[in-house]
């Protein structure tokens, strides 16, 4: 009797114990479920294509946004943000140079597509175009240092015209 006790419990705890034993790609155990409000944001230095491993990105998340957070980045140049019932997610630099264009600055990515297809942000500042991973948002900056100054604004070679007020016949 007892042998028929320990066999029926080994087949019933079985799939529990081996849910309980899933790890991710790190050794670590994860739960899926969890894992699904998860949405890993990669900042990548557009002149060396070496991690950004510095920076304090603002992070905000759009349900009823109140305002955004710096989130440090990890040493892989990573910041993991729980997303929880946000639809949108919006990014700004902080101590780095952005180089998306001025119209995608403030856009709200959709958390539905970064966790389905991968977002790449545009690039301004080199040729690098890497493919995002579902669940993956790439972000290109530079330091502030390397932004182009230029010393004197465009010359223009238009010929001034005096406009002369039109009198009242």
């Amino acid at each position: 009797m007892a042998l028929l006790f320990v066999l029926i419990s080994m087949f019933t705890l079985a799939p529990a114990f081996a849910k309980t034993q899933e790890h991710n790609a790190k050794g670590q155990p994860h739960d899926t479920k969890a894992q699904q409000h998860i949405v890993s944001i990669k900042i990548i230095n557009a002149k060396t294509n070496k991690p950004v491993t510095d920076e304090k990105l603002n992070v905000a998340l759009r349900v009823d946004q109140i305002g955004s957070v710096a989130m440090p980045t990890d040493k892989d140049g990573i910041i993991e943000v729980k997303t929880g019932d946000a639809t949108t997610i919006r990014i700004l630099s902080n101590m780095y140079a952005d180089c998306r264009s001025r119209g995608e600055l403030y856009t709200d990515y959709s958390i539905t597509e970064i966790r389905n297809n991968g977002i790449t942000t545009g690039n301004l500042c080199s040729d690098a175009r890497p493919k995002a991973k579902p669940g993956e948002l790439i972000l290109f900056e530079i330091p502030r240092i390397d932004i182009p100054r230029y010393p004197h604004p465009p010359a223009s070679h238009a010929p001034i015209i005096p406009v002369e007020p039109k009198e009242k016949p």
